[in-house]
């Protein structure tokens, strides 16, 4: 049987009440109850017991008596203490039916709850939904047979909720589930262009990530839209920006005076040429070097989309890696290597003036976001670069299957989105390899006949 008692740790004056909660032989749990006393006015009488309701689980409630001596004010602590009790029994009694651990974690809520300082949860709150599909997440089953997204895509669902959050402190409202339609994103959309100053991607990024939420929230049994099927993300096609074959020639053939840029430079070349993530590309030691029928390969599990990859070394790579003593690179942290690439490419000569987006710092207030306009090339280079360029570059002279499976894309379509192209251009591909396969078998020789033998 649980009980509650109330007592002093102090002799100051006011002094702090606590509540002691005995859930069982050997567990007891201790928070201050949020009530305070003059230490003379409290009587820690063990006998005195308040008679209780009868309970599922407790059958009485015991604390020590408050004196009386000043019967109005104490009378009315001990109307409170004895709410309090009523109001941790309460809690408990659900806690018990649940299975939720009793602790102290959960004493400091219930105490909490009964002063009025927890806000009632909405489940069908928009923002309780998105922090409920955070959580959910880590143990959401994936189409490959994992469990738990990565750490990418629940930091895309936290920024979506801090992002509502904005919105609703904007508006001076807050939204529930059944309030998200394609009329409400029309609003929300007009918020991050002209307030947030976002880009169009950015945008429907966050359109195409609340409808998610919302299917959760569906499938969760909390009422929706009825419309909110017809909410689309969506993004924008732009150039892609790559370097090409002879720009990267230009960046091998150049030697810097600090040896921090000639090891970006290494870093860069390599990336290029296996098309990997930064965060797998800068990671790599000889540990991923391999022998597999003979053919040297660079094999390594993508952190991403955790799956396997082999890579054939390019001679540029393994031109690198000789020049290294047969190692990779000196490690280098990725926000330098970023900073580094932009030197690198600049003294290389990679000026060209293209359109594109980098981050910019607004001096008023502060926020740095991409900013889209004609920049000078090396102005707009990412680490993101060396896998798009090898994309890019390798395209039309590798089958797309192939390189899809070192790029790590899930399908053909995904690959073309990724390099600008489109299922037409996929067609151009096959039609010009085709008509090379046509030219050539004309151009094999004939046999002809110079005389008969006799």
């Amino acid at each position: 049987m649980a009980t509650v008692a109330y007592y002093l740790r102090s002799e100051s004056n006011p002094a702090n009440i606590y509540l002691r909660l005995s859930v069982e032989r050997g567990k007891v749990i201790k928070r201050k109850s949020g009530y305070v006393i003059d230490p003379d006015k409290w009587s820690s009488d063990k006998k005195g017991k308040l008679p209780g309701k009868k309970y599922s689980v407790i059958e009485k409630v015991g604390f020590p008596k408050v004196s009386r001596t000043v019967e109005d004010k104490q009378e009315a602590m001990r109307d409170k203490l004895k709410k309090l009790t009523d109001s941790v029994f309460d809690g408990y009694n659900n806690a018990v039916k649940d299975g939720i651990n009793i602790n102290g974690e959960w004493l400091q809520e219930q105490i909490d709850k009964y002063h009025g300082k927890v806000e009632t949860v909405d489940v069908d709150s928009f923002v309780y939904q998105i922090q409920a599909y955070v959580d959910f997440l880590p143990r959401k089953k994936l189409n490959n047979g994992k469990i738990g997204a990565s750490a990418g895509t629940i930091q895309k669902q936290k920024s979506l909720k801090i992002k509502i959050e904005q919105y609703q402190q904007y508006t001076g409202k807050k939204y529930k589930v059944s309030d998200i339609s394609p009329k409400w994103v029309e609003t929300f959309e007009k918020y991050l262009f002209e307030v947030d100053k976002l880009n169009p991607n950015t945008s429907g990024r966050y359109v195409k990530h609340l409808k998610t939420v919302c299917r959760f929230a569906s499938n969760n049994e909390v009422l929706t839209h009825k419309k909110f099927n017809a909410i689309k993300g969506y993004s924008v096609k732009r150039d892609v920006i790559y370097l090409t074959f002879d720009e990267l020639e230009l960046v091998e053939k150049k030697t810097f005076e600090r040896e921090a840029l000639n090891n970006a430079k290494d870093w860069l070349l390599i990336g290029c040429y296996i098309g990997q993530r930064v965060s797998d590309l800068l990671t790599l030691t000889n540990k991923n070097l391999t022998v597999v029928a003979g053919m040297e390969m660079i094999s390594l599990k993508q952190q991403k989309t955790d799956k396997q990859v082999m890579i054939p070394i390019h001679e540029k790579v393994k031109a690198i890696l000789n020049k290294n003593g047969g190692k990779f690179p000196k490690k280098i942290a990725d926000q330098k290597f970023n900073r580094y690439i932009k030197d690198v490419c600049e003294l290389a000569g990679i000026d060209e003036v293209i359109y594109g987006g980098k981050m910019v710092k607004d001096e008023k207030t502060k926020i740095t976001r991409k900013q889209f306009g004609m920049f000078p090339k090396h102005e707009l280079v990412s680490s993101h670069i060396c896998r798009r360029s090898f994309a890019s570059n390798f395209y039309g002279e590798i089958p797309t299957s192939l390189l899809k499976d070192i790029t790590a894309h899930s399908t053909e379509q995904q690959f073309l989105a990724y390099i600008g192209k489109s299922s037409t251009d996929s067609a151009l591909q096959v039609a010009e390899y085709w008509s090379k396969q046509a030219a050539n078998k004309r151009k094999e020789p004939q046999m002809t006949v110079l005389k008969e033998a006799k």
